[in-house]
């Protein structure tokens, strides 16, 4: 399986024709993959809270995670889903879910535009995601905001290369911090933040013990020193606070970008 590098950006992306299909999500519909709690969603709510959002639009919201918060905090929330039981979920938490790509969606159905669309591990699964932030800006108010987050190329997933998360047809792309300035380019956006989440002492641990399980599977060697050496490590990282010297070592980067 071959990965593309663009010679004028670097952005890295593999054949877009492997990307996966509902057929495939639906099988990966269990508890564990819409994960309840993730730095950017906090992150995401106190940004719209600094800048007077109100009204989200979550896509590939699953099973409502992201709009619970949301709409305990006051936000009038809505999502995208096209997994019919993560939706069924959603709704059940009282959010209105559309079952339908984001092209699809007009203000007709919405009933006005949004102040906030957020697209959180959404566009690595995607062949266009050019094309599908110019589609979220047609559904942004004036001055409104895309908040997105995707798995970070340069943090910790540097550790576990042969992770099947981070290859098609799961994931069909590999994001860099400098490639949100292209992205913001090539979208008519600007590019308000960015950055990356902050790598966690345990993150370090579930690393090694991952690459280290996938490693014989590919004939490749697994890291040394068994289960003690990554709790050295991980537990000296913590003690030193070597968190705040590598502070975005973390599992993924994050953007705000401003519909002008």
């Amino acid at each position: 399986m071959k990965l593309y590098c663009c010679r004028r950006c670097g952005f890295a992306f593999f054949n877009p024709g492997l990307t996966g299909n509902e057929a495939f999500y639906r099988q990966m519909e269990h508890a564990e993959y819409y994960t309840p709690n993730r730095p950017e969603f906090p992150r995401t709510l106190e940004f719209a809270g600094k800048k007077g959002r109100r009204r989200i639009l979550d896509v590939g919201c699953g099973s409502g995670s992201f709009l619970d918060l949301a709409k305990q905090a006051g936000y009038e929330t809505c999502g995208i889903e096209l997994n019919g039981q993560a939706a069924a979920k959603a709704r059940a938490g009282g959010h209105v879910v559309f079952e339908q790509l984001l092209h699809e969606l007009n203000l007709t159905q919405t009933g006005e535009a949004f102040d906030l669309i957020t697209l959180f591990q959404v566009l690595e699964h995607l062949s266009d995601p050019v094309g599908v932030l110019k589609q979220a800006s047609a559904l942004l108010k004036p001055g409104g905001f895309i908040s997105i987050a995707v798995p970070s190329v340069e943090g910790i997933y540097r550790l576990i290369p042969f992770d099947p998360h981070q290859w098609p047809p799961h994931h069909v792309s590999r994001w860099r911090r400098k490639d949100f300035a292209q992205l913001a380019r090539a979208t008519d956006l600007k590019l308000v933040e960015c950055g990356g989440d902050i790598l966690l002492g345990s993150g370090i641990g579930h690393a090694w013990k991952l690459h280290n399980s996938l490693a014989p599977v590919m004939g490749r060697r697994g890291y040394p020193g068994g289960e003690m050496l990554p709790r050295i490590i991980s537990f000296v990282y913590r003690k030193t606070g070597l968190k705040f010297i590598f502070p975005r070592w973390g599992y993924s980067l994050y953007a705000h970008f401003q519909k002008t």
